[in-house]
């Protein structure tokens, strides 16, 4: 995942190149930027997007349009909206430790009794569920 910060100006400058055609140029070194998409990025903390369309130049400097900055606030504003936040103490059954998932979210999320899921860690104080 990538977590960076970005701002328009010292990033990038907007050069017309004659053909009415606007190339975004990195205000770092100078090159070209060419549009490319990032697997993941940090947006907001705690609110990781996928497939975020940014611009990058050949050193590898990223920075964001208006438009793709736009386009990340409105994907985070939407996870917002539906996201859940819940506190829950672990137990203990047989041999293993068990987390209790919420009605509320296993509705929201089409989970039931017999669902497959996958647990990740995402280091030591973090770890993610997929459902498979």
């Amino acid at each position: 995942m990538m977590k960076m910060t970005f701002s328009y100006s010292p990033c990038m400058k907007l050069k017309e190149n004659g053909a009415n055609m606007t190339e975004i140029i990195c205000g770092k070194c100078r090159q070209e930027m060419r549009e490319v998409e990032l697997e993941q990025y940090e947006f907001e903390e705690g609110i990781v997007l996928e497939k975020v369309r940014a611009m990058r130049c050949p050193n590898g400097h990223i920075t964001f349009t208006e438009q793709q900055a736009s386009d990340m606030e409105q994907r985070s504003e939407d996870i917002k909206k539906n996201a859940f936040r819940f506190v829950r103490s672990v137990s203990k059954s047989a041999r293993s430790l068990v987390i209790r998932i919420p009605a509320d979210l296993a509705k929201h999320l089409d989970i039931t009794e017999n669902s497959k899921i996958e647990m990740i860690p995402m280091g030591k104080k973090k770890f993610m569920v997929e459902l498979k």
